[in-house]
């Protein structure tokens, strides 16, 4: 498949996106990119696995009532989570792929199923409100760990490490939690910087755990 047809094909999935109201108007441009580079570079399973990572999202978002993202995600949101393993399967790298989006799916979990916790904790702050930003919970902690693992089946689809790509997602995860820290100290720091950094991390790790367990 040519790039062009992949891009304009996840550019009219993006536009369906929009008119559900999974993204907000103005984001299909955002989605062509996140899904067009993967089915050019890695063909309809890793596409596929990147529509399984949004309907995750979305869904989770649609049930909690109190979510920010009920109406639907930015371009820039679409970008940050996504961007960054579109990119690594296009350098050649599944596992990197893989691992970024179960970075992202258990990032979206443990703070959609998290943010019904009765009370979290904050790092700095102590017991919290849930939803409270960089704070956790258990449930939260457990859907981080269940989104990861909802991962281990695209990657044994893909041939590529299992655990490589299960642990780089909870590390990811993880380290989106401390990273969020930043967005409290630093007025130039957002919610989108810390998912950009947390997926590609997330996927570094993997990749350097795939070479550890082929060591």
């Amino acid at each position: 498949m040519s790039l062009f047809l992949a891009l304009f094909i996840a550019f009219g999935i993006g536009l369906l996106a929009e008119r559900t109201g999974w993204l907000k108007p103005g984001a299909s441009w955002a989605a062509a990119l996140v899904g067009g580079l993967p089915l050019w570079a890695g063909g309809i399973p890793a596409a596929l696995a990147v529509l399984f990572f949004v309907a995750l999202g979305s869904l989770a978002s649609r049930l909690n009532s109190r979510s920010r993202d009920r109406a639907g995600r930015t371009a820039l949101q679409v970008l940050a989570n996504g961007l960054p393993a579109a990119l690594g399967l296009v350098l050649g790298s599944p596992t990197f792929f893989l691992a970024a989006l179960a970075t992202a799916a258990a990032d979206t979990l443990a703070t959609e199923l998290g943010g019904r916790s009765p009370r979290a904790w904050h790092l700095l702050k102590g017991p919290v409100e849930s939803g409270t930003n960089a704070a956790i919970s258990g449930p939260g902690t457990l859907a981080l760990l269940g989104g990861a693992l909802l991962f281990a089946p695209w990657a044994a689809w893909l041939e590529v490490p299992i655990w490589a790509v299960v642990l780089g997602g909870i590390t990811g995860a993880l380290a989106d939690t401390l990273l969020g820290l930043g967005e409290d100290q630093l007025p130039w720091w957002s919610n989108d910087l810390t998912n950009l950094l947390a997926t590609t991390l997330g996927g570094l790790v993997a990749i350097w755990l795939a070479g550890a367990f082929a060591a």
